[in-house]
C-alpha cells in the first residue's frame, strides 16, 4: 500500500512541484504546500487502509489460495497483514519527510532511513521473535516504519518545517501535485502488482506454501543491491534531473541520465554475478537455521537464480523512469510497466501450464523487467535525441560485461575449488550453524574482496572512466581528503 500510494509516487510528483514553489515564493509557501500534500496522503492512506482491512480475508484467498495452503494459513496471512497495515500510515508520512528533504538536496537522513527501518525489523526478530514467534517479527515491521519516520524528523527541523493540517484547495500547486500523481500511482501499482503475480502463480503450485516463503527470501536478495545501488543514486539524481529539465538544460539532463545510469549499471552487473554464482552461500549465511532446512535452501536458491537475472533491467528502469517523470512525461513509463505485468502474467502463465516450477516464474519477472528496460530506453531516446549517442556510455557499458564474464569465472573456480575443504559451499554440502559461520563469513569476505578487486581493475583496463576514476582516488589514499 505505501509503495502503491505514496512510495515513488509521490515523491516523484511532489519534489519538482515543492522545489519551484521554494525557490519562487519561499519557505513559508513551501511548507504550506508539503501540510495539504501530508494531509491529503494521511487521508487517503486511512481510507485505503480501511478498504484493505476489511477485504483482507477474500484478498488472502484470491492472492494465496492454493492446494497446500490450509484454511489456518490464511487466517494467519489475514491477521498479520492487517497488523502491517499500520506500516503505511508511518511510511506514508517517513516518505514525504524523504520527499522534502531530497527536495532541498539533503539526503544523508533520507539513505539512513531504510537501514533504521531494517534495524527495526531485525529487531523484532532478535528481541520479539523468541517469545512472540511470527507476532515478533510482525511488530518489528510496524516499529522499524516508525523509526522510518523518526530519524528524518531532525532534517525537517533543520529546514524550519511548519506544518499544519490544511487541504489546501485554494492552492493550485496541490492540484499539480494530485494530477501529476494519478499516472504515477498506476506506475507504482504495476510494479507491486507484477510481483504479487508471481507470488500468486507460485501459491497454485504443490508444496506453494514453502515455495512462497523461498520466492520471499529470494526477493529480497533481489532487492539489496537494487535498493544500496539503483534506489539511492536515482533518488539523489531526480531533483537535478527535474531542475535540469525545468531550466530548459537538456545537453547536461542527458549526460545526468547517462551518467547515472552508467554507475548502476557498474555496480549491478558484478552483484548480479554474486548472487547468481554465490547464491548458496549466501543465502546460507543469511537465512539457515531453525526451521530453515537444506530443502528451503533449495527453494529459495532456485527463485533466486531467476530473478538475479533481472537485477540490472530492474535497477536501470529506475533512473530510466525518474527520467521520464523529471520531464513530467508520466504516462509513458505507466503503459511500459502495464505491458511489463501483462508479459510477467502471460510468461508466468504458460510456465505453469508447460510444467514448469518456482524457477521459470521468476525467469518469467526477469524477462519482463528486461524488456521494459528496454522499451524504456527506447522511447527515452525518442524523446531526447541523441541521449545514447555516447561513445563513453557504450565503452562503459562494455567493459564491464567484459569484466563481469571474467568476474563470474573466477567466483566459479574460487568456489568449485574450495567445495572439498568448505563443503557447504555446494547445494548438497553438510551447513552446520553455528559452527560454520564463521568459515562461511571468512570466504564470502575473501570472495567478495578479491572480486571487487579484480572486476574494478579490470573494468578500468577495459575502459569504464568511472572504475579508472575510483582506481585513482584508491592510489591517492586518503592523504587527498
Amino acid at each position: 500500500l505505501y509503495m502503491v500510494i505514496i512510495g515513488g509516487a509521490l515523491g516523484s510528483s511532489f519534489i519538482p512541484v515543492f522545489i519551484q514553489v521554494w525557490e519562487r515564493d519561499g519557505r513559508e509557501r513551501a511548507w504550506h504546500l508539503a501540510s495539504a500534500i501530508v494531509t491529503w496522503a494521511l487521508l487517503v492512506l486511512a481510507v485505503a487502509s480501511a478498504v484493505l482491512w476489511l477485504l483482507a480475508p477474500w484478498l488472502t484467498v484470491w492472492l494465496y489460495g492454493g492446494p497446500d495452503i490450509t484454511p489456518a494459513t490464511l487466517d494467519l496471512i489475514t491477521r498479520l497483514t492487517r497488523l502491517f497495515l499500520l506500516s503505511p500510515l508511518l511510511l506514508g508520512l517517513g516518505g514525504l519527510a524523504m520527499a522534502a528533504l531530497n527536495a532541498r538536496e539533503r539526503f544523508a537522513l533520507p539513505a539512513l532511513a531504510p537501514a533504521i527501518y531494517n534495524i527495526g525489523i531485525i529487531g523484532g526478530a532478535l528481541l520479539l521473535a523468541p517469545t512472540m514467534d511470527i507476532w515478533g517479527l510482525a511488530w518489528g515491521v510496524v516499529a522499524g516504519a516508525a523509526l522510518y519516520l523518526v530519524v528524518q524528523l531532525p532534517g525537517l527541523w533543520a529546514l524550519g518545517m511548519q506544518l499544519r493540517p490544511t487541504l489546501g484547495r485554494r492552492m493550485a500547486e496541490v492540484r499539480s501535485v494530485a494530477i501529476q500523481m494519478g499516472p504515477r500511482v498506476l506506475g507504482q501499482a504495476a510494479s507491486q502488482i507484477s510481483i504479487l503475480v508471481t507470488a500468486a502463480l507460485t501459491a497454485r503450485l504443490a508444496l506453494g506454501a514453502q515455495l512462497l516463503a523461498g520466492l520471499d527470501y529470494a526477493y529480497q536478495l533481489l532487492l539489496l543491491p537494487y535498493g544500496i545501488f539503483s534506489l539511492s543514486l536515482s533518488t539523489v539524481a531526480f531533483p537535478r534531473l527535474s531542475r535540469l529539465y525545468s531550466e530548459g538544460n537538456l545537453p547536461e539532463l542527458m549526460d545526468s541520465i547517462r551518467r547515472t545510469l552508467r554507475t548502476i549499471l557498474l555496480l549491478t552487473l558484478p552483484a548480479t554475478v554474486a548472487l547468481l554464482v554465490l547464491a548458496v552461500p549466501l543465502v546460507r549465511l543469511l537465512f539457515q537455521r531453525g526451521a530453515f532446512d537444506e530443502q528451503s535452501l533449495l527453494y529459495t536458491v532456485v527463485p533466486l537464480m531467476g530473478y538475479a537475472t533481472a537485477l540490472p533491467a530492474f535497477a536501470a528502469a529506475e533512473i530510466l523512469i525518474r527520467s521520464f517523470y523529471a520531464m513530467q512525461r508520466t504516462w509513458t513509463p505507466v503503459l511500459v510497466g502495464l505491458l511489463q505485468v501483462s508479459l510477467n502474467l502471460g510468461l508466468g502463465s504458460l510456465a505453469l501450464a508447460l510444467g514448469g516450477g518456482v524457477g521459470m516464474l521468476a525467469l518469467a519477472f526477469s524477462i519482463a523487467n528486461n524488456i521494459e528496460a528496454l522499451l524504456l530506453m527506447v522511447l527515452l531516446g525518442r524523446r531526447l535525441p541523441g541521449i545514447w549517442r555516447s561513445r563513453e556510455t557504450w565503452r562503459t557499458i562494455g567493459a564491464a560485461a567484459l569484466a563481469t564474464l571474467v568476474l563470474a569465472g573466477w567466483l566459479w573456480a574460487l568456489r568449485t575449488l574450495s567445495q572439498p575443504f568448505l563443503p557447504f559451499l555446494a547445494v548438497a554440502g553438510p551447513y552446520r550453524w553455528p559452527a560454520d559461520v564463521v568459515p562461511l563469513v571468512l570466504w564470502l569476505a575473501v570472495a567478495g574482496a578479491s572480486g571487487a578487486l579484480l572486476y574494478t581493475l579490470l573494468a578500468a583496463l577495459f575502459g569504464a572512466s568511472e572504475a579508472r576514476a575510483v582506481l585513482a582516488r584508491l592510489r591517492r589514499g586518503p592523504r587527498s581528503g
